[in-house]
C-alpha cells in the first residue's frame, strides 16, 4: 500500500460546514530549518503525509507526532528528548545492559509516535543513509516494566508500518498485537490549536 492509497483508506472526520469528510487542516513545517536542527534528512512519506494532514490520531490509539508546537502542552523538540530518555533509562533497567543509540548520536533511533497504551515508534537512522528506507522499531514500555526485552524491529517503512496497523497488526515484544485498528484519522485533541515550531537557536560558544 502506498501513501497516497493509506490516506485514501483513512475516514476522516465530517466538516462541520458542509457534513462531508474534510482532512485537518495541516500545520505547516518549515522542513529545511526542522532538517537542519536534527542534522537529517526525514523519510519523503512522513513529510507528505504531515504536510497533507498534519499531527494525526490515527484508530483512535496511535498519535503521529509532527514539528509543531501547543503552548502549555506540547513542543516537538521537548518531546523527543523526553521519549528518547525514558525508552533509554527503561530500556537499560529491562535488559541490564547499554540501549541502542538514540538521536542525536549517530545512526541513532528518532521517535515519531506513540499509542495511548505503552508503545513508541521510532525510526532506526542508522539501517541505511537513505531515509526513505529508515525501518520502524516500536519501544513497549510495558514489556520494559516486566524485565522483558522492549524492542521489536519491524523492519517496515511508516507507510509500510501504518497500513499493517490498519490491516493485519503489528507483533509486540512478548507476542502482544498491535492494532489492527479502525481506519480512522483525525487532529491529536491535545494538539487542537497547535502552531508551527521554531527549533531552538544554537547555544552560544563558550568564551575563550
Amino acid at each position: 500500500m502506498d501513501l497516497s492509497s493509506l490516506i485514501a483508506r483513512l475516514t476522516l472526520p465530517p466538516s462541520t460546514d458542509s457534513g462531508r469528510p474534510a482532512a485537518p487542516a495541516p500545520v505547516p513545517v518549515d522542513w529545511d530549518a526542522v532538517e537542519s536542527w536534527l542534522g537529517l534528512g526525514l523519510p519523503a512519506d512522513y513529510r507528505a503525509l504531515v504536510s497533507a494532514l498534519g499531527p494525526l490520531d490515527v484508530g483512535e490509539h496511535l498519535w503521529l507526532h509532527t514539528p509543531c508546537v501547543r503552548e502549555g502542552g506540547y513542543d516537538y523538540g521537548d518531546w523527543l528528548w523526553e521519549t528518547h530518555r525514558e525508552c533509554r533509562i527503561s530500556s537499560r533497567r529491562a535488559m541490564r545492559r547499554e540501549p541502542p543509540p538514540f538521536h542525536p548520536e549517530p545512526g541513532g533511533l528518532l521517535a515519531w509516535g506513540e499509542t495511548r497504551g505503552s508503545a513508541r515508534l521510532l525510526w532506526d537512522t542508522g539501517a541505511s543513509g537513505d531515509p526513505d528506507r529508515w525501518p520502524v522499531v516500536v519501544f513497549d514500555a510495558e514489556a520494559a516494566r516486566r524485565g522483558s526485552d522492549p524492542w521489536h524491529d519491524c523492519g517496515t517503512t511508516l507507510t509500510q508500518t501504518l497500513a499493517a496497523l490498519l490491516t493485519t497488526g503489528i507483533r509486540m515484544p512478548g507476542g502482544r498485537a498491535l492494532g489492527p485498528l479502525p481506519p480512522t484519522a483525525r487532529r491529536t485533541a491535545f494538539l487542537a490549536g497547535a502552531r508551527p515550531w521554531r527549533p531552538p537557536a544554537p547555544a552560544p560558544a563558550p568564551e575563550p
